[in-house]
């Protein structure tokens, strides 16, 4: 078994000194770039690590790309499904009953395809 270490709690001056390095970032509008050289990201990224709020390894294994995309191909699984049902003239609460879906997940593969249903 190997031992983990402890989770060391960054100090009040360390969150504040953290928070202004996030607004830097923030000012500069990279909200949402998870990889970026610039130098206030570069900053932050570095004093994270030196306060131990961020592990030594890649912040990026890949995983959220590989879960983005097995929600897509469940999603195409099940669309082929509602179209098949939708055509043997079932409505939204019978197909959502028979896949064991909601009734909203219905209605959004149905948008998302354009999979026309049956009214009631």
């Amino acid at each position: 078994m190997v031992a983990k270490a402890k989770r060391i709690r960054p100090t009040k001056e360390q969150w504040h000194e953290l928070n202004r390095l996030l607004d830097d970032v923030v000012k500069i509008g990279h909200i949402n770039i998870r990889v970026c050289d610039c130098e206030s990201c570069t900053k932050l990224r570095n004093y994270s690590k030196s306060i131990g709020l961020l592990d030594k390894g890649a912040t990026d294994d890949g995983r959220w790309d590989k879960r983005k995309l097995e929600t897509k191909h469940r999603h195409e699984k099940d669309a082929i499904k509602v179209t098949k049902l939708a055509y043997q003239g079932c409505k939204r609460e019978e197909i959502a009953n028979r896949i064991g879906r909601s009734r909203d997940y219905v209605s959004k593969l149905a948008v998302e395809f354009d999979i026309e249903i049956q009214r009631k």
